[in-house]
């Protein structure tokens, strides 16, 4: 079984956020109540009619939005075989970062609405991707194609030591192979070494004996 090093569920818990889309929901079925309340109205008029269209049209807008942020959910998993993030209902797709695109990592704090434009999953050309749904601290991964990606994380401490783990323990790896190859390599010079020096006495004491025969 996989072993998981850091696991984290956030949800959108702004308050900001929750009165900005209550407020407009009121601004709407409110003033739609009291006009149809305040005089009689002709249910074959057009005005009704666009009326009754404007409004539901808006408060359903209002309301799927509502939904989306209940339902919303940034999802995080560190393994030793890389970063997977989920963020449902909008990307249900398991996103895989994995050890080796890694060029090296940060925990950091950010701005969401300046950096990104908000929380959310985000895009820009000068801060590359972002993950986010609260908060200001995330894990900032710098790519090995020159691409960015930060991952807003409520957990920074636990976080910072996986990535520590999983790419201190690659590090490693790495490291010991470099210096299996570099010893394999001075094995193949010492051993050239030997080769020649085992052909010079060769032809050495092969001389040596022509010459004493010569003699002889």
């Amino acid at each position: 079984m996989e072993k998981i090093l850091f696991k984290e569920e956030q949800r959108f818990n702004q308050w900001r956020l929750w009165l900005i889309l209550g407020s407009a929901l009121l601004a709407i079925v409110i003033p739609l109540a009291n006009e149809l309340s305040a005089q009689p109205w002709n249910f074959s008029s057009k005005d009704f009619s666009h009326l009754i269209l404007y409004g539901s049209v808006t408060v359903l807008f209002i309301i799927s939005a509502l939904i989306i942020v209940v339902l919303s959910r940034l999802k995080t998993k560190i393994t030793y075989k890389g970063i997977f993030i989920t963020f449902p209902p909008l990307k249900r797709k398991s996103y895989k970062i994995t050890i080796q695109e890694i060029e090296r990592f940060e925990i950091r704090k950010y701005r969401a609405k300046r950096e990104y434009g908000g929380h959310g999953f985000r895009s820009r050309r000068r801060s590359g991707q972002a993950y986010t749904i609260s908060g200001n601290t995330g894990l900032q991964l710098y790519l090995k194609n020159g691409k960015k990606l930060l991952i807003g994380t409520q957990k920074k401490q636990a976080m910072e030591f996986a990535m520590h783990k999983i790419m201190g323990e690659n590090k490693k790896y790495l490291i010991g192979k470099r210096n299996s190859q570099q010893q394999e390599g001075w094995l193949g010079k010492k051993t050239k070494k030997i080769l020649i020096i085992l052909a010079i006495e060769i032809v050495i004491a092969i001389l040596i004996f022509g010459i004493i025969q010569i003699l002889k």
